[in-house]
């Protein structure tokens, strides 16, 4: 039926009754024992594409109408009859409407609105969702066009709520809706509309009342209640309502719960919708979730109609979309029962509070993409999020006050995701696809965060060591889960950029220091560290005393990298994720070995000297809680040690400023195997005590004292220099203070020869007759010795002297000595009868080994005859040098002649033969060079000429040696070569 004065559009059909002409009325029929009224009228809500910017839309807005509503009314008993007239079959007060009952779905035919043998009422609003009433309720509008001032007004019909003793005017606060299903086939949506799956599937779970099987546990936990509608009016044009739904989220275990019977949650927490004759006014729709902090939180969708003035267009009214994140829960506590896998001590916070409580407008997670997806792939799911600002693209920075294991605050800003419930396995999977840097290229920058040197506690501080663990930090970098482990949940700090104070003193330009908690503080608290680590340097800090402090006996550049509650910040001396009862002596002296590889000993790899057969577990325990009454103890006892570098930080008296002392008494052993050590530690004693004082007006003062005593340098089993002691102290302003005691030099092996000659030297090398000289640039002793010519009958040895000299530098370079026999510019002569010839010898060793040997000799005849007609004389020469460096190898060889013949002092002859063949090698690159020269000259009288030959050839030699295949023909050789290993 139309009526076009109000624009009434309606079908009505009539079941169980029957029309009595006589009477022109409707009456019951007799077989039927019920009557119904069912009305059915267009489509009452429009769906409309919301564009996600206004200035980009150039074609028509998209839109999908809902499908038709069906009413049902029951005739009541005692109406006989009605009216057969549009007035009266629309008079619905009378009538009493139909609802779907609890627990159904689905109709007893698909397609039509009956459900167990009765028709019902169903409305399809909004689109895609079917609602009916949840309690009693009337219908009320006129049955004839309402006219007022020459207007007709559109016919509607008002949905009342129908409790008992309710007044028939009473207003519609009270009517309560139900949904109890979707629409299934309904097309495919305009794009940006709210009304996607998991939207209307909530309302179904959340508003009808249907039990969700959970398997033997029982049914699902769910928080029922239904829509409530302010208002709610049906038109020919579509329905003008006012709907409002509210719902408490669920608990951790209901939603363990649902994902055990693989079924998603309801999340949907609130639901608002205005429509004015169909079309949307205004929608919100929030989801429940949280932070990736842990604070509760919601995601707030609002849908709102703006009138917009358009070039071209006039004024439009188009719907946008604004999404907003609500911090439902401030606050948010850590400790050692919020599910952390380390009991919290990954997280020095214990308190986060978010100081927003809306943001800005976001992002919508679900926006369309540009170009729109096909539709059998068009099925927005539900996803974590980083919550980013629309009005930049950019993350927005929310404003977090953290609360430490001490009560201080620190604030700073992070960029947050938002994790809707409901999310089951794909959680996981979701977060960590937005924590991988190659797919988030802004993963680092969302993760660091500045702190701008605030001060907090990294870890919660023993007893009565408030501050011990306070640091200056720079950055924190955050982290969802423990590094490295595969579930990725609480929030935790990964790593973190700290100022250490102790280490500030050594190296004042080191600044904000990267740091990681140490594992087995995660593992085992602090109390399970034998040091009381809490903090490990993801890179090791050398602490480097410079040679210069230490008087050159030691540059202890031990790499520090525990920092510790008590203990200052030590080496890395512990290194296992077993308990300190389960450390093996064996392993603490393999953790301290390899703590100290760069610590050098004269210019030597300190850690080859360790002894680890005296290097207990236990003495690394005591290292906690050294005082400096026990440190001094321990420096007095010979049989006590410190077996790493011990470092403590104290205010000077009368806060004049800060002192920082660095005291070690290593166990020395020599290494075992391979060749022969440089230094004979086997009962040697070292000490280095070092302090550095700053002053408030950051002046720094060091002074280094220490001592080695009952040592000995070895150099290859040819020289040996014993030492009772060395002492050395430096401070500020002056030189290094040496002092050497007992000191004695003895030759061994094949220069054990040289020991023949002691009588012509000293009982002690440093006393008369020897030298010691002590610069700021280090130590040379020595000695040099010159033997008086040795006539022996035919036999004479002259210009024969020796020397031997022992370097120690201060400027961490190695110790080094040297021994020759003459020197190049002053070599040795030695004649027999008219034979001649002479030489010299050097040697340069240091720790790394030799550094240079260089030798030569020379020797020959001469022989003259004078007849006094003529004269004339013959002499031959013939000599060899060596000389071997690190990367450089050269010999050579000559021979010489001479001859001349002289008559009557008129004519003169003269001949000169030279040959050579010399031999070099730099690097990897070798060569033979051999040059010969011929000389011959004649004179005359007054006249003289000159004539020379000269020939020389090199020959280079490969860089390397050839290889096995270059050394084989592939055709010829290679299989004669196999057969020959054939059976």
């Amino acid at each position: 039926m139309v009526r076009p004065a109000d624009m009434l559009v309606v079908d009505i059909a009539l079941v169980g009754l029957r029309f009595d002409g006589a009477r022109r009325r409707l009456v019951r029929a007799p077989d039927a024992p019920n009557a119904f009224v069912l009305v059915g009228l267009p489509p009452q809500h429009v769906a409309e594409e919301v564009p996600d910017d206004l200035n980009k839309v150039t074609a028509p807005m998209k839109a999908v109408t809902a499908g038709s509503t069906r009413l049902a009314f029951s005739v009541p008993a005692d109406i006989k009859e009605l009216e057969l007239s549009l007035d009266g079959l629309l008079d619905w007060e009378r009538l009493v409407p139909l609802r779907v009952p609890d627990g159904q779905q689905s109709p007893d035919t698909p397609g039509t609105t009956v459900f167990q043998g009765v028709p019902r009422s169903v409305i399809e609003f909004p689109i895609r969702l079917l609602i009916s009433y949840d309690e009693p309720v009337d219908w009320l509008g006129g049955t004839r066009p309402q006219q007022a001032d020459g207007r007709t007004a559109l016919w509607h019909a008002r949905l009342h709520a129908a409790p008992n003793g309710a007044e028939p005017d009473a207003p519609d606060s009270g009517v309560k809706l139900r949904a109890f299903a979707m629409v299934t086939n309904g097309g495919t949506l305009p794009p940006g509309a709210p009304y996607v799956d998991i939207v209307l599937q909530d309302l179904v779970t959340l508003t009808s009342r249907m039990p969700l099987p959970g398997g033997p546990d029982g049914p699902l936990e769910v928080h029922s209640a239904p829509l409530h509608a302010e208002q709610f009016l049906l038109t020919s044009m579509g329905a003008s309502a006012h709907l409002h739904g509210a719902w408490e989220p669920l608990l951790k275990p209901a939603l363990d719960r649902y994902q055990k019977a693989g079924r998603r949650p309801p999340n949907l927490v609130a639901y608002d919708h205005i429509t004015g004759l169909g079309r949307d006014q205004y929608v919100r729709i929030v989801h429940h979730g949280h932070l990736s902090t842990g604070h509760e939180a919601l995601h707030m969708q609002e849908y709102k109609r703006l009138f917009i003035a358009r070039p071209g267009d006039g004024i439009v009214a188009y719907l946008q979309r604004e999404d907003r994140i609500i911090v439902k829960q401030p606050e948010m506590t850590y400790g050692a029962d919020t599910g952390f896998q380390h009991e919290g001590r990954e997280m020095p916070f214990r308190v986060l509070r978010i100081t927003d409580r809306v943001t800005p407008v976001i992002i919508p997670p679900d926006f369309p993409p540009n170009p729109p997806r096909p539709p059998e792939e068009d099925k927005p799911d539900i996803k974590a999020f980083w919550v980013r600002l629309k009005s930049s693209g950019e993350d927005h920075e929310f404003t977090l006050i953290g609360t430490d294991s001490e009560g201080r605050k620190a604030s700073f800003t992070m960029p947050l995701i938002f994790v809707p419930d409901g999310l089951g396995d794909q959680e996981q999977t979701q977060l960590k696809d937005l924590l991988d840097p190659k797919k988030e290229t802004k993963t680092e920058q969302r993760q660091n965060r500045e702190l701008h040197g605030q001060v907090m506690a990294m870890a919660q501080p023993p007893d009565g060591a408030r501050g011990s663990t306070s640091h200056a930090v720079g950055s924190l970098t955050f982290q969802l889960g423990v590094p490295g482990a595969p579930v990725v949940g609480q929030l935790c700090v990964a790593a973190a950029e700290v100022r250490v104070p102790a280490v500030e003193q050594f190296t004042p330009n080191a600044g904000n220091l990267k740091v990681q908690f140490n594992d087995t503080f995660l593992q085992q608290k602090m109390e399970g560290h034998p040091a009381g680590a809490y903090l490990d340097l993801i890179t090791p800090l050398n602490l480097t005393f410079g040679a210069q402090q230490a008087g050159g006996l030691s540059s202890p550049n031990a790499a520090v990298k525990l920092i510790t509650s008590r203990a200052g910040v030590l080496p890395d001396i512990f290194k296992s994720d077993h308990a300190i009862d389960a450390i093996t002596d064996a392993d603490a002296a393999k953790a301290i070995k390899a703590a100290f590889g760069g610590a050098q000993l004269l210019g030597i790899d300190l850690s080859q000297y360790l002894n680890l057969k005296k290097l207990v577990k236990d003495q690394l325990v005591t290292l906690r809680q050294l005082g400096e009454d026990e440190i001094a103890q321990i420096l007095g006892d010979p049989n006590r040690l410190l077996p790493a570098p011990v470092l403590r930080m104290r205010d000077l008296a009368d806060g004049q400023g800060k002192e920082l002392r660095y005291v070690w008494k290593p166990p020395l052993d020599p290494p075992t195997g391979g060749a022969l050590p440089l230094i004979d530690v086997s009962k040697a004693s070292l000490i280095l005590d070092a302090r550095t004082r700053r002053s408030k007006d950051a002046l720094d003062q060091s002074t280094v004292q220490g001592s080695l005593s009952h040592f000995a340098l070895d150099f290859l089993g040819m020289a040996r220099v014993d030492f009772k002691e060395l002492k050395f102290k430096t401070g500020p302003g002056q030189k290094p203070d040496v002092a050497a005691s007992g000191v004695e030099l003895t030759f061994r092996g094949p220069m054990e020869f040289v020991n023949t000659l002691r009588s012509a030297l000293p009982a002690d090398v440093f006393g008369a007759g020897a030298f010691i000289d002590v610069q700021p640039t280090g130590i040379r002793a020595g000695y040099k010795l010159a033997i008086p010519t040795l006539p022996l009958g035919v036999f004479n040895l002259a210009n024969l002297s020796l020397s031997a000299e022992l370097a120690i530098p201060f400027d961490g370079k190695p110790v080094s000595f040297r021994f020759s026999v003459c020197e190049q510019k002053h070599p040795f002569n030695v004649t027999v009868s008219l034979f001649g010839g002479g030489g010299y010898f050097s040697m340069l060793v240091d720790a790394s080994g030799v550094q240079e040997v260089e030798g030569a000799i020379e020797f020959g005849g001469a022989a003259a005859l004078d007849l006094g007609v003529a004269s004339g004389g013959v002499s031959i020469m013939a000599g060899i040098r060596f000389m071997l460096a690190k990367n450089e190898v050269k010999l050579s060889g000559y021979l010489r002649c001479n001859g001349f013949l002289t008559v009557l002092g008129i004519v003169t002859v003269s001949v000169e033969f030279y040959l050579e063949l010399t031999y070099e090698k730099k690097g990897k690159q070798s060569m033979v060079r051999g040059r010969g020269t011929l000389t011959v000259s004649v004179r005359i009288a007054f006249f003289s000429k000159s004539v020379s030959l000269e020939l020389e050839r090199t020959f280079a030699g490969a860089p390397v040696d050839p290889t096995f295949a270059q050394c084989f023909s592939k055709e010829q050789d290679w299989p004669e070569y196999c057969a020959a290993f054939a059976a």
